[in-house]
C-alpha cells in the first residue's frame, strides 16, 4: 500500500505531467501515475485531498463530487 505522503511526492516529481483545473474555488491538480490517475484537490489555504481513479474522466468526476460534498457541508 502506498501512503499519502509517498503519493504526493510521486505526483510532484514530474511537474511537466501535472495538469491543473479550477472548480468552485478549488484547485484540482492531476497527473497519471504508473497505474491509473491521481489528483490533489485543495481550496486556497487548505491541505490537499488525494483522489485516485483508473482514468482521467473518472478522476474529474470523483474530484468534482468531492468538492460538491464539501461545498454542501458548509451551507
Amino acid at each position: 500500500m502506498t501512503f499519502p505522503d509517498a503519493l504526493a511526492s510521486q505526483g510532484l516529481q514530474e511537474p511537466s505531467l501535472v495538469k491543473e483545473v479550477q472548480f468552485l474555488a478549488h484547485r484540482i491538480r492531476q497527473r497519471p501515475p504508473r497505474v491509473g490517475w491521481i489528483s490533489f484537490v485543495a481550496r486556497q489555504g487548505q491541505g490537499p485531498t488525494i483522489v485516485l481513479a483508473p482514468d482521467r474522466e473518472a478522476l474529474i468526476i470523483q474530484s468534482r463530487e468531492l468538492i460538491r460534498r464539501r461545498c454542501g457541508e458548509r451551507k
